[in-house]
């Protein structure tokens, strides 16, 4: 990911200088750029990594490569002062260097800092009070850096807004080094070597709204460490070691409205966890190759939830309760081992929910009750488990189901009743070992070659030009035409062709 974003950002440049040639602006810099630089002028509103962090007014941008013979302080002396964003990229060549205050002082205009080390040695060290001569430091970008005593190199920059450090070794973050930063909205903490986050350790950051600190080695987190964070939105502690989650992980985050969760070792959800956090809208947690296990009440407090997946549920059973509280969840996704729904499975996420995934979870069989108050679900998937039946009353309750996916299963018998959901609009069918006889007669080619697409469409909307919302549609596909494996002189068939062949008619049930 961190190699993917370099590219963009060099293309990106590369992309602002031979634009910036053709079509210099009227804007003049102060001064010649040093050999070892780029300076365009241009605006950085339209780049892909600092769209969120600029507008559209004008910049003056240095871009400056360290080679193996460049001197540094000379180099940095020769960057116009007027310079607005400074990006130097290292060579993997050039020998240590320390950027020290004196080195920048001059460039008082600086709102923005990128730099970026190469290779794994780190070699250009910053020295701790190197930012604090930038009174206009408003985003700083740090990628494999060695950034020295960590501690007081961001402290009390009163504006500083954006900090991104990307595969620099930070190990313990401690509530020094945010102090002050009474301006901050964003942080990236990537890659970093992070084991431990202090207690209050964003204390100093009370208007943070953008938390990042997935891809490194936590094992577990207090609920201490996130004090203070009254305006965050968005916590993303993804690609961890975490391994469980209790009532003593996050303390209450009024605004939190995304908490990523995912790729961390989970083994166990525990009752009330999330219980303070009741705007958080979209929850994604667990790994693949880790079981995590739900218990009662493992969700409750995420009233204001709307999407929830989980990549690798381990229960034998799904029991009520497990999912109360989830009053405003839409969309749930579960995969792993569920082997059996029992009586009112998810209710508690019953009053809201439009989407169920349950695909590839080794189920085995479905309570007559299980989906008991999904009177608003409009899709379900079943797909890639092992069901042999399914009862007609199981369904009952789906008054408002438009698609239904079954495929990838053990049936060979289908209750005639599912095709009288009369709101059912696409039924999935294909690769189960179905029994074709004169009982399929009732079988509905229109809805079993049908696949769901999901299209973007403009809003009616006057206050927002810009607004878009989406909407299912279904088309014909008949690679999914269900095929009978029973008889065997009919394996391979289409169901359909199977049915002419034996002749059936509205009185004939049976062959």
């Amino acid at each position: 990911m961190v190699n993917i974003q370099y590219l963009f950002l060099v293309l990106f440049l590369k992309g602002i200088i031979l634009l910036t040639s053709a079509n210099p602006y009227p804007v003049k810099w102060k001064k010649e750029c040093p050999h070892e630089c780029q300076c365009p002028i241009t605006s950085l509103s339209k780049s892909t990594l600092m769209s969120r962090w600029f507008t559209n007014q004008e910049v003056k941008l240095a871009l400056c490569t360290v080679q193996k013979e460049t001197k540094l302080l000379q180099m940095f002396q020769n960057v116009p002062t007027d310079t607005e964003i400074l990006t130097v990229l290292q060579n993997t060549e050039v020998s240590y260097n320390t950027l020290l205050p004196e080195m920048i002082s001059h460039l008082q205009s600086l709102q923005g800092i990128d730099l970026q080390g190469e290779g794994n040695k780190k070699k250009l060290k910053l020295s701790s009070q190197v930012f604090h001569v930038l009174p206009h430091l408003k985003f700083l970008s740090l990628q494999q850096i060695n950034l020295g005593n960590v501690e007081k190199l961001f402290s009390n920059l009163q504006v500083l807004e954006i900090i991104q450090i990307i595969n620099c070794n930070i190990g313990v973050v401690k509530w020094e080094m945010l102090e002050g930063l009474k301006s901050l909205k964003e942080l990236h903490f990537i890659h970093s070597g992070i084991k431990e986050l202090g207690d209050f350790s964003f204390y100093g950051a009370p208007e943070l709204k953008r938390l990042f600190l997935s891809h490194n080695d936590l094992f577990s987190v207090q609920s201490n460490a996130f004090i203070g964070l009254r305006k965050l939105e968005i916590l993303d502690l993804s690609n961890n070691h975490l391994d469980h989650l209790s009532s003593l992980t996050f303390p209450s985050l009024p605004k939190l409205q995304w908490l990523e969760l995912k790729h961390n070792p989970i083994k166990v959800i525990f009752p009330h966890c999330f219980q303070l956090l009741n705007s958080t809208q979209r929850l994604t947690l667990g790994h693949s190759q880790q079981p995590t296990h739900l218990m009662k009440f493992s969700f409750r407090g995420l009233q204001s939830l709307i999407f929830l997946h989980i990549p690798n549920v381990d229960n034998d059973i799904l029991l009520e309760h497990m999912f109360y509280g989830l009053n405003s969840l839409l969309h749930l996704n579960l995969n792993g081992r569920i082997m059996v729904l029992g009586d009112k499975a998810f209710m508690g996420a019953h009053k809201a929910l439009k989407k169920l995934v349950l695909h590839n979870c080794k189920l085995r069989k479905i309570s007559n009750n299980s989906f008991q108050g999904l009177y608003h679900l409009l899709s379900l998937d079943l797909s890639y488990n092992q069901l042999r039946y399914i009862s007609e009353y199981s369904l009952q309750p789906l008054k408002s189901l438009k698609e239904l996916i079954l495929s990838q299963n053990k049936l060979t018998v289908l209750s005639e009743e599912i095709f009288q959901i009369v709101s059912l609009q696409a039924l999935r069918l294909d690769a189960n070992p179905w029994n074709c006889t004169c009982s399929m007669l009732v079988w509905k080619g229109n809805l079993t070659a049908k696949v769901s697409y999901t299209i973007s469409k403009a809003c009616n909307s006057a206050k927002n030009s810009s607004c878009s919302d989406f909407e299912t549609i279904y088309k014909d596909d008949k690679r999914i035409i269900p095929r009978c494996e029973y008889p065997n002189k009919f394996q391979g068939r289409n169901v359909f062709e199977a049915i002419k062949i034996l002749k059936c008619n509205e009185t004939i049930h049976s062959s």
